[in-house]
Formats: structure tokens, sequence, C-alpha cells
């Protein structure tokens, strides 16, 4: 990739040629090419990472695994995007992708380029990681920006929470989705992973008489509780699925999801 970077001195004809490969490669990598400006390089793991490096004001803005993967974390890396990751400025990741740590060392990348952050659905710790990429990108006025719009959305699904009184719905959850859930205040009675349930783990579950299996979609494994009586409803983490758009989206996509719109 480190060939295809264009220097002013080079002439016009090969200034030409290096302009066509580089849209070429941009066409057929799957890359989501979200903003871009002149600031920071940055480029993110999947879109839940890029939703929030762009809401931290993130412009010059590459996701890498595509939005088409069921579970973008799964996501293998391609020798070219080697060269995205070693011309970024920035580099963040939620420290489970796989594909990152491998890409971190075949790029050789130095961890002053690295950022880890915690991702969740919860709003209070969402807008924390928000705010640590803000902090390396210098725009923390563009954060606080984003954070008005998040409290309002937030007090909006809290509110619908409190009428459809989740307070009383005992729910038994995926791990990956219980921060927002219990955000939200439902009373978790149960909780599952991602591995496969064993039936004594069922029998147990079920002992909790839960009445919304909420597990998480991109990795589902709570299918085998559903039955007569009880709701199922599959959360999402990563903008881009089922056509949301951004964070915000994926908020009131998972509240309509647990009947609350």
């Amino acid at each position: 990739m480190s060939s295809l970077q264009i220097k002013t001195r080079r002439n016009s004809v090969r200034f030409g040629a290096a302009v066509v490969a580089v849209a070429i490669l941009l066409s057929t990598t799957g890359l989501e090419v979200l903003h871009a400006g002149d600031d920071l390089r940055v480029v993110a793991s999947t879109s839940w990472v890029g939703a929030m490096a762009e809401a931290a004001g993130a412009e010059d803005l590459r996701v890498l695994a595509p939005v088409e993967l069921r579970h973008p974390a799964e996501y293998d890396f391609s020798p070219r995007d080697i060269g995205f990751a070693a011309e970024a400025d920035l580099l963040v990741w939620g420290g489970y992708e796989g594909f990152m740590r491998n890409l971190f060392a075949a790029a050789e990348i130095g961890d002053d380029r690295i950022v880890q952050i915690r991702t969740s659905n919860s709003p209070p710790l969402m807008a924390e990681a928000v705010e640590v990429i803000a902090e390396h990108l210098g725009t923390e006025d563009r954060f606080e920006d984003w954070k008005r719009r998040l409290d309002e959305v937030s007090n909006e699904l809290l509110a619908a929470a409190e009428d459809a009184g989740a307070s009383e719905i005992p729910v038994a959850v995926h791990q990956h989705q219980r921060g927002f859930v219990e955000w939200l205040g439902f009373e978790v009675v149960a909780e599952f992973g991602m591995e496969e349930l064993t039936p004594s783990r069922l029998r147990r579950i079920l002992a909790d008489d839960p009445k919304i299996i909420i597990d998480n979609w991109h990795v589902p494994s709570g299918e085998p509780l559903r039955g007569e009586g009880r709701e199922y409803a599959g959360l999402i983490n990563f903008p881009g699925t089922h056509g949301t758009a951004d964070l915000f989206e994926v908020l009131r996509y998972n509240a309509r999801e647990l009947g609350l719109f």
C-alpha cells in the first residue's frame, strides 16, 4: 500500500495512475469510508467502533469489517488493510477483534497509535467510550454536541421503559446485552453467554420464569429458550444491521425489539 502513496513531486501521469489504483482499491476491499476530511486519519475495526469514532468527531474514517457480516468481529483482514492501517494516525478497536491484533502485528503499529475502548449500548458506557476517542482526536467540542443528543434519546428510552413497566418484567438476557437491558430497568433473573445451553442450564433459566428472552442477534444462543408465554428479542450492536445508520438508531431499534415503542 505504501507504494500507492501519492507525492506531489511525481509527474502527472504517475499521479493519475495512482488515483485510479486507489479508486479501484476502495471499491473492492469492502471498506466503508464514512467521511473524508483533513483531520486525523482513523481506522476502526467494525461499524460499532466506527460509529463511536464518528460520534467523537472523526471525519477521515475507514471501517475495516464489512457490515454484511453477521458478527463483524470475526472478519479476517486482507493484505490491503495493512496499508490502511500503516497510514492511519489512529486505530480504534474494542479489544475482542482478533483480526485487529493480527493487523497491528502485520503493519507494525505502535501502541501510541492504538486506542482500545469498551463497546456497550448502555448509554453511560457508550458516552465514556466516545469521549475517550474525542480526547485522542482533540474533538471534545463535537463530543459535547453528540452527548446532548444522546441524553435526549436516553431520556426518551427511559421514559418508554417506565411506561412499559420494565422493572416488573423478568427477563433472561445474553451477557453482551445485559448492560443495556439493566440500564432500561428490566428485572434480569438469568443470564446466558455465547456457549450452547445445556439441558440443565435451560431448566435453571426457565425455572426463573423469564417473560422475555433477550438474545444477541449477532451471535445468538438463546433460541432454545423460546416457548409459549415467553417473548423473544434479538438485539443488535453494529450499526448497518437491519437498516440502522448510527448509534441512536441502534438504541431505538433495540427498544422497539423490546416492545417499548
